[in-house]
This record gives C-alpha cells, structure tokens and sequence, in this order.
C-alpha cells in the first residue's frame, strides 16, 4: 500500500535539515543554510 507524501512546507523544511546533518553538517549550521535559503527565495 503506497503512503501518501506529506509536502507541507514544514515537512520540506524538515527533511531538507535531516538530509544536511545525515552528510554531515551540524544541526545549527544546517538550520542557518535553510533559514538562508528560505530568505532568498522570498526576495526572488
């Protein structure tokens, strides 16, 4: 049985800050490049 994919915006965030720290990068610096990254697409 196929589960449905939950793409609110805050379980996008979530996994994309997940996936950061799973390469490596620490949990404060992973929320501050998506924090970053949320800003610069609200300006475009």
């Amino acid at each position: 049985m196929k589960t449905e994919t939950d793409l609110s915006l805050w379980s996008i965030i979530e996994r994309l800050q997940r996936r950061l720290e799973r390469q490596g990068m620490r949990p404060a610096d992973a929320d501050r490049a998506v924090a970053l990254a949320l800003r610069q697409l609200a300006r475009s």
